[in-house]
């Protein structure tokens, strides 16, 4: 009995510490939302990378002095669009949101006026594992993904990171 309420209470104190790293996270990123002072620049993703994209893609970039705080890559494809938000604190990923939104069917035709959100994972950095050298998440999923693949180790979703650091 006494084990039970042991891990009962661990698991509990926990679940409270995880959330309140969420908050503190999310409260960073309403200020870096709500930072009128950030300097954005926007380039053309196919310039940056060498690669085409369908329907265009853009890469912006916040910066409060010269630090990245906030990277947003918007890929446009015939079926609709996707969006992938990451934010950063002192140089390191905190958070990062990618949303898949597709282009709704109307009489067996594409409506390209509306948009639907298909899919949103929110991953939330918790941690760093430095044995292993890996983050550590708390991962948000809504929907399913429909034309996105899902990556196969989380710590990808922050890798565009490291190529536009010559930004």
């Amino acid at each position: 009995m006494r084990f039970t309420l042991i891990v009962l209470l661990t698991l509990n104190l926990t679940a409270f510490s995880q959330n309140k790293k969420i908050d503190e996270i999310n409260r960073y990123i309403t200020s870096i939302d709500s930072n009128s002072d950030l300097k954005i620049n926007e380039y053309d993703w196919s310039k940056v990378t060498g690669t085409h994209i369908d329907k265009g893609a853009i890469l912006k970039i916040w910066k409060k002095d010269n630090e990245i705080v906030k990277i947003k890559e918007e890929f446009g494809a015939s079926y609709g669009r996707c969006i992938r938000l990451i934010y950063l604190k002192n140089s390191k990923p905190i958070k990062a949101i990618e949303t898949e939104e597709n282009f709704e069917f109307k009489n067996n035709e594409i409506d390209y006026t509306s948009l639907k959100l298909q899919f949103k994972i929110q991953v939330f950095v918790t941690g760093f594992n430095k044995v292993i050298d890996e983050y550590e998440f708390d991962v948000i999923k809504e929907g399913k993904r429909k034309l996105t693949e899902y990556y196969c180790d989380l710590n990808e979703v922050f890798s565009i990171r490291d190529e536009i650091s010559n930004l």
